[in-house]
């Protein structure tokens, strides 16, 4: 039989998916037609688009070993059991915390697949052999790199800590709860921003590189929306994002992001729906969290 590529991976399909191919075909040309009817059916649409792709990840990664968790499924290769466990108990960790702030109470278990190196990680993505990326979030999945390859600790304590406090874990977790809750109605700086806030919460971890500190030109909000991953300072993009949230739970409360996630999942869109919640335009708010960032940075509180 020869050897087909998936169009969203690039894993080898049988027969058998090439079936779930056609049906995922369908199902994108659905939800382009439903993208014009009100927002209960174009939820309804991106749900059973994203459960579709769901299930084609859960079938071509059938031949690999399962660890099952109270609300995780890890797949993983056959050697590398040990890392599979600590990326379950990691998910298993953070989980309640992530769920019970935002209301996520999602059916089924949330499939994790642990990947043994990063050109296999990458080839599903279609991403250069050198992208650095530890874990990804797409369509109701959760791929990570195996902990062996990038933490850099012999002793069994510092390893576990490490994955914990460096890992992706609580940073994608976050992610697939802002889709589901959402029903795919955020931007990118949105969910970028959250991420990294409940990674902080959980972890203490903060991109702190030196190309993102706020001294320069900042990137418009619009901007990051609408071309996110082809700004040339990425470093700053993220942490335009992070501070944007850390600005609204700080500010105004944590139960802030919880209520904003709740008028996204009503169908308004961000730029409608933080204005709804703080009672300030866009641009306001722009100028608001810029001006509180930078006074925080420069006091060394950030």
């Amino acid at each position: 039989m020869p050897r087909i590529l998936s169009l969203f991976y690039g894993y080898e399909w049988s027969r058998t998916s090439r079936y779930l191919g056609i049906i995922l075909t369908v199902l994108i040309l659905l939800t382009i037609f439903f993208v014009r009817l009100p927002n209960v059916a174009r939820t309804a649409a991106y749900n059973v688009f994203r459960e579709g792709l769901k299930q084609k990840a859960l079938w071509t990664t059938r031949h690999m070993e399962t660890l099952q968790g109270q609300h995780f499924i890890v797949r993983y290769t056959g050697n590398n059991r040990s890392d599979a466990e600590l990326v379950l108990a990691t998910a298993e960790r953070f989980y309640a915390p992530v769920a019970s702030k935002y209301g996520y109470s999602g059916k089924g278990k949330i499939p994790v697949i642990v990947y043994p190196s990063r050109s296999e990680l990458n080839r599903n993505f279609g991403w250069p052999a050198d992208e650095s990326a530890m874990g990804v979030y797409w369509a109701g999945v959760i791929r990570v790199l195996s902990p062996d390859i990038w933490v850099g600790e012999s002793n069994s304590a510092l390893y576990k800590e490490a994955f914990e406090t460096d890992g992706p874990m609580a940073h994608e977790f976050t992610h697939l709860v802002v889709d589901y809750i959402t029903g795919g109605n955020y931007t990118r700086w949105l969910t970028e921003g959250l991420a990294q806030y409940e990674e902080y919460q959980l972890t203490g971890f903060e991109f702190d590189e030196t190309g993102a500190l706020l001294g320069q030109t900042l990137y418009p909000l619009s901007e990051m929306d609408l071309n996110f991953d082809r700004l040339p300072n990425q470093a700053l993009a993220y942490r335009q994002s992070y501070l944007a949230v850390r600005y609204i739970a700080e500010v105004y409360g944590e139960e802030s992001l919880r209520s904003l996630l709740q008028l996204l999942a009503e169908g308004k869109k961000t730029d409608k729906a933080i204005p709804s919640l703080l009672g300030m335009d866009m641009p306001t708010f722009e100028a608001a969290y810029q001006k509180w960032a930078m006074e925080k940075e420069s006091l060394n509180q950030l």
